[in-house]
Parts: C-alpha cells; sequence; structure tokens
C-alpha cells in the first residue's frame, strides 16, 4: 500500500501530466517524469514494435542502440507488477555476450498505440511501478492525440489529392497553397513511385481492415525510412489500395535509383508475407504533371501485374513501344489485335493449346528457335514444328520483318492491354 505522502506525490505528478497534455507539450516532456522521478532512460516503440517512436537523447546519442535493438535475444520475459488492468514485464534479453535488463508495458487498453520502455533501472517498488502506469496512460493519450491530428490532416488532404490525381487544377499557385495547409512544397521538383501492396500465396488483402493495419505499418517504415535514411523533401499519402512517393530532386539528371531500391529492401525486411512492385513515372517539374505522371506509374503496375512480375522497380520508359500503345484508342487496338492474331486465338480455344505464347516467346527472343525453346523447356524440333503450324494457321511469312514487327506490337496489346478483353 502507498502511504500519504506517496498518494500525495502520484496525485501531483498526475496534475502535472494533464497540464501537459492540454499545453500540448512533445514526448520528451512525458519521458522526463519517468527520468526524474525513476532515474531511468526511456524510449517508445510504434505498436508494431518495428520504429522508435521516442528515445532520450543520451539513447541517441548510443551508436550502438540500433544494434542492440536489431540484434538482441530474448531470454526471458516474467511479470514484475500488474495492476488496474496494466500489466508490466521485464524482459532479459542478450546481446554480445552481456545481458540487459528492460521494463515494458503497453500504452493503451483497447487500442494499443505503442509500447514504453524503460532501462538503466534500480529495483522498483508499488510506487514507481505506479508513476510508470500514470505516465504510460498520459502518453497513451498523448499519441492517440497525435494520430488524431494524423487523420485530420489526411482528410483535410483528400481532396486536395483527388483534385491533383484528377488534374483538376485550375490555378496552380492555389495548390501550392492548400498543399501548405498538408505541409507539401507543390513548388519542387519530384519523382514519382507508385507501390503497390502485394500478399504472398494463402494470404488476401481482402479483408479490408487486416489491409488498412498493413497499410498504415508500410507508411509508418516509409515515413522513418525517408527521414532516417534518404534526407530529402518527400510527399507520402495513401490513394485507394496504393501509396503515392515523391522524392523531391533538384533536377532529373539527380534522380538516384539507389535511394528507392533502398526503401524496397529495407520494406522486404520490414514487412512479412507481401512483396511491393513499384512503379515510377516520369520526372515532375511543375504540379499539373503529377497526374500525367501518376497514370504512367499505375499503368506500369498494370503491365508489372500482366507479366506476374514480384518485386520489382519498373519506370514508365522502360515500356518502350507500350508505351504509345497505351495511348492509343481500345477499340482502334481490338481491331488491329484482330486482324493479326484472331486466327491463331480461334485455334488455341479450339484445340486446347497456347500457341499465342509461343509466339510471342518466338518473337521476343528475335525469332531464335534454340531459345525459345529454351525459354518454353521444350526441345527445338517441337519449336521448329510449332513455328511452322503458327504461319500456316495465320497464313504469314515469319521471316519479314515488318510482319514481325506487327505481329509483336498485336501480341503485346493482346496480353498487357487488352488482356481478355478481346471478344474473339
Amino acid at each position: 500500500m502507498l502511504n500519504k505522502h506517496e498518494l500525495q506525490d502520484l496525485f501531483y505528478i498526475q496534475h502535472q501530466l494533464t497540464d501537459n497534455l492540454l499545453t500540448d507539450s512533445g514526448l520528451r516532456t512525458f519521458a522526463s517524469v519517468l527520468n526524474k522521478n525513476l532515474d531511468t532512460d526511456v524510449y517508445i516503440f510504434d505498436r508494431f514494435q518495428d520504429d522508435l517512436i521516442y528515445a532520450d537523447q543520451k539513447i541517441k546519442k548510443d551508436s550502438q542502440f540500433t544494434d542492440y535493438i536489431k540484434e538482441r535475444k530474448l531470454k526471458r520475459k516474467d511479470t514484475a507488477f500488474k495492476c488496474c488492468r496494466v500489466e508490466i514485464f521485464e524482459y532479459q534479453y542478450q546481446w554480445q555476450g552481456e545481458e540487459y535488463k528492460e521494463l515494458q508495458l503497453d500504452m493503451g487498453k483497447e487500442e494499443k498505440v505503442g509500447i514504453l520502455a524503460v532501462t538503466n533501472y534500480q529495483d522498483l517498488g508499488e510506487y514507481e511501478y505506479r508513476i510508470l502506469i500514470v505516465v504510460a496512460n498520459s502518453l497513451a493519450v498523448k499519441l492517440h492525440q497525435n494520430e488524431l491530428v494524423s487523420e485530420l490532416a489526411q482528410k483535410c488532404s483528400s481532396e486536395l489529392i483527388e483534385d491533383i490525381i484528377n488534374n483538376r487544377i485550375d490555378n496552380e499557385s492555389e495548390i501550392i497553397q492548400r498543399g501548405k495547409l498538408a505541409n507539401w512544397d507543390l513548388s519542387l521538383n519530384y519523382q514519382l513511385y507508385l507501390f503497390s501492396i502485394n500478399a504472398d500465396k494463402n494470404l488476401s488483402t481482402d479483408d479490408a481492415y487486416y489491409f488498412y493495419e498493413i497499410k498504415e505499418r508500410i507508411m509508418q517504415k516509409l515515413h522513418t525510412l525517408l527521414q532516417k535514411e534518404v534526407f530529402r523533401k518527400y510527399i507520402l499519402f495513401s490513394y485507394e489500395k496504393d501509396i503515392v512517393l515523391l522524392i523531391n530532386y533538384e533536377n532529373e539528371t539527380e534522380v538516384d535509383n539507389d535511394d528507392i531500391e533502398l526503401i524496397k529492401e529495407e520494406l522486404n525486411k520490414k514487412i512479412d508475407k507481401f512483396y511491393f512492385n513499384i512503379g515510377a513515372g516520369t520526372y515532375i517539374k511543375e504540379v499539373s504533371q503529377i497526374s500525367e505522371s501518376y497514370q504512367q506509374a499505375s499503368y506500369v503496375l498494370d503491365f508489372l501485374k500482366a507479366t506476374e512480375r514480384k518485386n520489382v522497380i519498373y519506370r514508365y520508359n522502360q515500356l518502350g513501344i507500350m508505351r504509345l500503345l497505351w495511348k492509343l484508342n481500345q477499340d482502334e487496338l481490338k481491331e488491329f489485335t484482330i486482324e493479326y492474331l484472331a486466327k491463331l486465338i480461334e485455334y488455341d480455344q479450339g484445340n486446347s493449346t497456347e500457341w499465342l505464347d509461343t509466339l510471342g516467346v518466338y518473337l521476343e527472343e528475335g525469332g531464335s528457335i534454340q531459345q525459345a525453346a529454351k525459354r518454353l523447356f521444350i526441345h527445338p524440333n517441337t519449336m521448329s514444328y510449332r513455328v511452322k503450324r503458327i504461319k500456316e494457321i495465320l497464313g504469314i511469312n515469319l521471316q519479314d520483318q515488318e510482319v514481325q514487327l506487327n505481329l509483336h506490337a498485336a501480341y503485346k496489346i493482346c496480353k498487357y492491354i487488352l488482356e481478355d478483353d478481346l471478344d474473339i
């Protein structure tokens, strides 16, 4: 049981923390209460226990702390104190041959908003544990406040995002001013990247809440990477099922591909059971170009999905002739494709064959029987027979370069633009 003086002190601390909340103090102010009363070091994890939300200056200056967090091995976990539906655990870790102890407790009862950890502490009694609980509760409220502010900013920016993505820009200077309300500098030059989030086998992104949780976790990780590893101004927001990232580079020649490679590698390390395709649009010199760059990156992601590629970064300028075909009228594309490939598609449908893909591989390999056979895992003689039959079905000369060019274009349109929308 606490004595009268301890209860008074606890009440005073609670009152002080309430004032801190009302004056919108920072996390350091709350942590200082623990530094002062428990003589301990403090850090705070996000609720996924992936990234640090806060760490004392002493911890930040310790160059080995990041390695300790990444490499430590849990040896033991015990309940240190339990009261009022709150449980404080003592964790025993091993790192580089030494043992380390920490106290940790979840912040938030119904919904966890973070994990509070204290290190370098002496033996604590009930009074000290209750101080830890009181501070944790106040920190939970503070983090929840921060989250509400973030959500409000997101809602305020939703209309702005729709206007930018759909190029509803009548006055560029007005859009730039609106961007300032969301802390975006839309007057700068940017390289746009579009992230698609894809689940591995046996997982589904159809569960809306689960997908939202994963997406939120990815957004948090991206913010951390951009602030701590890339060190450039950026704009990051969610749009539909994807994530849009704009990184500031003063000119196009300055765009550093290593930045986006690093981001992809770190996401793969941190986010289990998911992979990311990243489409890059063209370089943006003014806010009115964001919409077109976004559409280009979106088309790149469609192309990667159609070609069944995983975990890749692909740029719009890598699409070659597909960049031109994508902009043409769909009816004209259908007419062109049917003119060149209808007979072969009908043959495949009637005979349960896949000779359209055989033709595609043959054309992609520059007419090489040997290379095409190798890719299809068939004997060269079998490949030669298929090519002969394809010539007969289509009534063409496959040695004619112009015929090859037209067939290749028709194949790309069929596979990557129209897909199953041919109505043959």
